[in-house]
Formats: structure tokens, sequence, C-alpha cells
């Protein structure tokens, strides 16, 4: 067998030998439990000690809602290595950890294509999603909005990424050989648990939907998540700073339609991103595949007799 081959792609790190495969789809309800019960606890406490008025979100409000995702990382990453047994750092990338300078990289790039396609949309007047609007006034509280939206959001999009295209591709990929199964199911699984129909139109569920098979992609075939955190970040980013500025920071939130037009330019958005990220990734040579152990633990050999 050649060194290639035996080398692990990164959609089919979190099955191993020292632990059995059904663990994978225990681990997966195990992080949804522990995230929905860190949520609660976020939004009673914000609830206790401040409530938003009905239509209207706050820098508290956005805040709150961050930090019920924020939990996702270390929960998905204590359940890989605790439940599963995994290495350290193989949900982050092939090479055991986050990889810092391409994920700098595919930041600037996604920032970048964001600011192009919102010069777009504001030259040509596209509609925005409902209940946004191109020009308004600014929130009450816009410096706190971008504050808690530029500390909080790039972690609150990597909580999503280490879940979604991090526990949840690898546990696909423990079962389905195919990287595109993988993809495909993880895509459909995120744009899901952001609403169906009628929580979200079908024009905005193709967005949505775009984004988690780009990034769905790009964590396969870079060997990790920063090209999907970097996109999901910026994505994040430049929304809420927008909505901080024309006083729209709920409706951003609770958009549940969006036009075609928006939606074209969104994907179009996407794919670009995926492509130069491709090409950066081959430019910098990252790896695709692992060369590390996959379990944490020595898996026990022939019984000696």
């Amino acid at each position: 067998m050649s060194r290639q081959t035996a080398l692990t792609p990164y959609h089919r790190l979190l099955r191993n030998e020292a632990t059995p495969r059904t663990y994978v789809v225990l681990g997966a309800f195990t992080i949804l439990v522990g995230w929905m019960l860190t949520g609660v606890v976020v939004l009673s406490v914000q609830m206790a000690i401040r409530e938003d008025p009905p239509g209207t979100l706050s820098w508290f409000g956005l805040l709150a809602t961050n930090l019920t995702l924020i939990p996702l990382i270390p929960l998905s990453v204590y359940v890989a290595r605790g439940l599963n047994k995994q290495t350290p750092g193989l949900l982050s990338s092939v090479i055991g950890r986050l990889r810092w300078r391409p994920l700098l990289w595919f930041a600037l790039v996604a920032l970048a294509l964001e600011l192009i396609s919102f010069l777009i949309i504001q030259l040509g007047d596209v509609q925005l999603a409902t209940g946004e609007r191109h020009s308004g006034g600014m929130a009450p509280d816009v410096v706190a909005v971008i504050a808690v939206t530029l500390l909080t959001s790039p972690i609150q999009a990597a909580g999503e990424e280490y879940y979604f295209r991090g526990y949840l591709l690898q546990a696909v990929g423990a079962y389905a050989r195919s990287w595109v199964v993988a993809v495909i199911v993880t895509g459909v699984l995120f744009t899901a648990a952001h609403g169906i129909w009628p929580w979200q139109s079908p024009a905005l569920f193709v967005d949505r939907l775009a984004f988690g098979l780009v990034a769905g992609v790009l964590a396969v075939r870079t060997g990790g998540l920063e090209a999907g955190i970097a996109s999901h970040a910026m994505n994040n980013v430049v929304t809420f700073v927008f909505a901080a500025f024309t006083d729209t920071v709920g409706a951003s939130l609770g958009v549940k339609d969006a036009p075609w037009p928006l939606v074209t330019i969104d994907v179009l958005k996407f794919a670009a991103f995926g492509v130069i990220a491709l090409w950066l990734s081959k430019r910098m040579q990252l790896q695709e595949r692992s060369e590390l152990p996959l379990s944490a633990l020595p898996v026990a050999g022939p019984r000696q007799v």
C-alpha cells in the first residue's frame, strides 16, 4: 500500500478502532442535547437580566444569540476526544490543529468577496431579505452591536462549522466512504437546522444550502475547517455591521425569505470563494489527508497465548 492511500481524508477522521462506529451517532446527539441545554441557560439569563421589546433586538440580544452557538466548539471537541477517543485536533484539520495562516488568507478573500457583493447589491438596488432595508436610521446601540459582532460573531460562526462541517461531516464519513455523500447530508442538515418551510422560504433554503455544500467541499478538499470558518465569519460580520447601521439586527436574525436575485448573488459569491479557496489551498500546499493516528488510545493487538 502506498503512503498516499494509507493517509486518511478529512471526512473519515472520526472512524477508528478504539470505539464502536455507532458512537458517532451517540456523539452527534450528545452535542445536540448539550447545545440545547446551554442555549436554554443563556436565553434564561438573558430574559432574567433584560428582554428586548417585541420586533427589536439590542446588542444584548445579539450577544445572547451568539453565546448559544459558541458552546458548539467545546462540545464538539470534547465529545470527539472523550467519547470517540479521537486524536486531539483532528476536528480542526488533518494536521491536528487549526492552521492560522491559511485561516487569515481565507478570511481576507471572504471579506473582499463580501464587500464586492455588497457593493453590487447596493449599486443595483437589489431587494434585500424580508424585513431588511438598504438605508435608514442607525440602531440606537450601533457601537455596541458592532462591538458584539466583531468580538463574537466569528466565534459563533466557528461553532456552527465545528459541529456541521467538523463532527457531523466526520460522523457521516464514518459510515459513508464517499465524501460527496458526507457533504450533501451535512449540507442539508445545516440548512434544515435554520428552519424548513414555512420558517424559511425555498429561496432562502437554496441560499443556505449553497453555503453548506461549498463549506463541506472545502473542508474535505483543503483538509480542515479554516475556509468554512472564514467564509461563515465574514458573511455574518458584514451582515450584522450593515444591520447595525440600518437598525435591522432583529430582522437579519429572524429572516424567513429572500428574493431570488439576492440569492443568486449569494450563490455566485459562495462559488467564487470556493474556487479561490481551492486555488489558495494548492498554492499553500495544504495537506488534504492526515498521517496522524486516528485514535488517542492505543488499539489492543492480538491476544498473546
